[in-house]
């Protein structure tokens, strides 16, 4: 008896990772993390966004997102900077945010997409599917983060903005 892994198609993948990253509350939480990044970093610090975006999209490894975000935490003091206008968390800094993010909500979104797919946990080939899977959609988070990022901090104090937002309420 075999005990070999049945391959799952790449395109299968990517299509349940694209599924997954194009719900509501996943893009939600992209915007309000975009937002959290333009009111802390401002349009100063574009280049911290576009390095965390060339970690992610060069990367094989999730922790090299992870330790990204860990030193910039330590690096600057704008990536602790809280969101004082946010209702439920006020207090908790971008970069911690962002960490809570990717570690915890982003892998219980990749426990769902893996259960979809069928992919397990005991086998070597399933943790490395698993990982794969994570990573992707770290990849889709921090490409929508950035670009709410880009939006925000491009349109902020611009009556344009005040416009938008009174649109989509």
């Amino acid at each position: 008896m075999s005990t070999k892994v049945k391959a799952i198609p790449e395109i299968q993948i990517v299509i349940a990772v694209s599924k997954e990253a194009d719900r509501p509350d996943f893009y939600e939480l992209a915007e309000r993390l975009g937002y959290h990044a333009a009111v802390a970093l401002k349009k100063e610090h574009r280049s911290q966004m576009t390095g965390l975006e060339a970690i992610v999209n060069g990367t094989l490894k999730r922790s090299d997102v992870l330790d990204y975000v860990k030193k910039q935490i330590a690096r600057f003091d704008y990536w602790c900077l809280p969101l004082k206008d946010d209702k439920a968390d006020p207090q908790t800094g971008f970069g911690e945010r962002l960490l809570r993010v990717l570690e915890q909500d982003l892998a219980a979104r990749t426990d769902k997409v893996c259960q979809e797919l069928g992919i397990g946990e005991k086998t070597e080939e399933d943790r490395q599917l698993r990982r794969r899977v994570h990573l992707s959609l770290m990849r889709q988070f921090i490409r929508s983060m950035v670009a709410h990022y880009e939006f925000r901090s491009a349109m902020e104090g611009r009556k344009e903005l005040k416009t938008f937002t009174e649109r989509r309420r």
